[in-house]
């Protein structure tokens, strides 16, 4: 009825024209209306296509009580930046175990991202980036997602990782997946591993002082939340570097 209904309205515009020209021309408008929306939706989901185009992804160890996934095993809203183009609020897990990002396809199916295909990740607040080893960071890292919990002059990364371990409970065996996290301080052009509060400190030998003072100040623990004490003190010393 819409192509009908247009073709009319063409026909009032050109009352002169022969009715051969009249009938090509109605003909002609007809198709291209009924193809304009055709192909908006074509650009509109071209994108998002190419997001969802991956392979399938099984999730292993399901009934295990720990899991192989950054902080939660349920869906969480995210942002993705993928081969060049950001997706917002895409429901998606992140696979420590083997450094991958899942998403949750229109009709529930777990879609595996194309890892090189992502350049970064945002989930549960992290942000998580693709780095290279030997452009982005040192040679001997590791190629990777590492999550940025601080983004100053003295850029500081967090490279999360988790092993698969088994153990055997009453004849059954059970899978758990231990968490290890290394942390990674920008300065003088390159990462410097960051372990201990000494080794925190003597990134810095000329703001010790100033450093002790602000965990003391904000009850900060090194020991409790390692994380936590190394940002604030590398937020702190660029603060103090300025």
């Amino acid at each position: 009825m819409r192509i009908f209904t247009t073709a009319l309205f063409l026909y009032a515009l050109f009352p002169g024209k022969s009715n051969a020209q009249g009938s090509l021309a109605e003909a002609s408008s007809a198709r291209e209306v009924a193809a304009y929306p055709v192909s908006l939706y074509k650009n509109a989901t071209s994108v998002s296509q190419n997001l969802y185009n991956g392979r399938q992804y099984y999730v292993y160890d399901a009934r295990m009580e720990e899991h192989q996934f950054f902080h939660q095993r349920r869906w969480l809203n995210g942002t993705v930046l993928y081969d060049g183009q950001q997706f917002d609020s895409i429901p998606m897990l992140y696979d420590i175990f083997r450094d991958e990002v899942v998403i949750r396809h229109f009709n529930g199916d777990h879609v595996l991202l194309q890892t090189v295909k992502v350049d970064s990740f945002i989930i549960d607040n992290h942000h998580f980036a693709r780095l290279e080893a030997g452009k982005d960071i040192n040679p001997q890292m590791r190629t990777g997602f590492y999550d940025i919990i601080y983004g100053g002059k003295s850029r500081t990364l967090v490279r999360r990782t988790k092993s698969r371990q088994e153990k055997i409970v009453e004849k059954k065996v059970i899978a758990y997946y231990p968490e290890k996290n290394f942390f990674y301080v920008f300065k003088d052009g390159r990462y410097h591993p960051v372990h201990t509060k000494k080794s925190a400190l003597e990134l810095f030998p000329d703001r010790k002082r100033e450093l002790r003072r602000v965990l003391r100040e904000n009850k900060i623990k090194f020991r409790k939340n390692r994380e936590m004490a190394i940002a604030k003190m590398v937020e702190t010393y660029d603060q103090l570097a300025r």
